[in-house]
């Protein structure tokens, strides 16, 4: 028998003079982390929406987000008797100055633009998803 754990993997973006730009995070201890998006485990009575803004605002204190997308990507881990499954979300921040109030889990987070963010991701699942984010949001306007 296999425990299942839902994750939400959140990238968080905003517009700034024409251009998209992500916010990239990276956890305590710094030496075994690397950059990744917002990420945050889903409770039973969750939707995958509400864990995305849940998360973000634990994490780096935005509580508003001006529209979710839906990545419609999942990626599943199986550790011995763990099945993890991770759900990718996009989360449009304000494209005004934005205040970030970072845990202290954090031990840093910058906004970096499309092609910095994606060589900075070290998953291929991170890569995979932010890539779809990105042309989702081009292809839109």
């Amino acid at each position: 028998m296999f425990d299942q754990l839902h994750r939400v993997r959140v990238f968080v973006f905003r517009r700034v003079k024409g251009a998209y730009e992500y916010l990239v995070v990276r956890n305590e201890p710094v030496i075994e982390s690397f950059w990744s998006p917002v990420t945050g485990s889903m409770m039973p009575d969750e939707s995958l929406f509400q864990a995305a803004v849940r998360s973000v605002g634990e994490q780096v204190g935005l509580t508003a987000p001006r529209q979710i997308v839906d990545l419609q990507l999942a990626s599943h881990i199986q550790i011995g008797d763990l099945d993890e499954v991770d759900w990718s979300v996009g989360y449009r921040a304000s494209d005004r100055g934005t205040d970030l109030r970072p845990t202290s889990e954090l031990a840093d987070l910058r906004w970096l633009d499309f092609d910095s963010s994606y060589r900075n991701l070290e998953l291929e699942e991170d890569r995979r998803s932010i890539m779809r984010l990105h042309f989702t949001l081009r292809s839109a306007g």
